[in-house]
């Protein structure tokens, strides 16, 4: 596996506080801008970025044996660190929609720096021991929204575990 393509955030955070600092979780994830090369481990990526409003921001990255690690920054239900393990029964209706839409085919980005507040939403999934990447923030297919509901569904059903914290 090469470096900078799968990265574990693996740093310690320290929050401050009257009591005793609190270690964050380690939570592995793809590091998006660089997801383009032969991975091993992940299956999936799918995160949602910033916008002048209440976007969702979150991301996601399932690993190919089903651990699924989702890290919820702003504007969604779970805050935080959670991981879940998914079963291949739930990760089918993903890999179908991906393969009905074409995804494998798509641009890698879809873009328009010239616009702003418009939320960045980059998905990454594997085919063939690669990862294929999309970044769409302006204009992608729209089929990529049945992508994304289906992939939304998906996270609602799965039974999500905090990611205890050191003390």
């Amino acid at each position: 596996m090469r470096f900078g393509i799968f990265i574990c955030l693996s740093s310690l955070l320290f929050a401050c506080s009257s009591k005793k600092n609190q270690v964050q979780p380690v939570i592995p994830v793809v590091a998006a801008e660089e997801v383009k090369e032969v991975v091993t481990d992940t299956m999936l990526y799918y995160s949602r970025g910033a916008c002048y409003g209440m976007c969702p921001i979150f991301e996601l990255t399932v690993m190919k044996d089903g651990r699924a690690f989702y890290l919820g920054k702003n504007h969604v239900d779970r805050i935080g660190g959670f991981q879940a393990l998914i079963d291949y029964s739930d990760m089918a209706p993903v890999l179908k929609k991906a393969n009905d839409i074409g995804y494998f085919e798509l641009n890698g980005v879809y873009d328009n720096e010239g616009v702003q507040d418009l939320p960045n939403i980059i998905t990454a999934i594997a085919n063939n021991e690669k990862l294929h990447r999309v970044r769409n923030r302006y204009k992608g297919p729209a089929a990529l929204r049945m992508l994304y509901a289906e992939l939304d569904t998906m996270i609602a059903r799965q039974k999500w575990s905090p990611i205890a914290t050191n003390k």
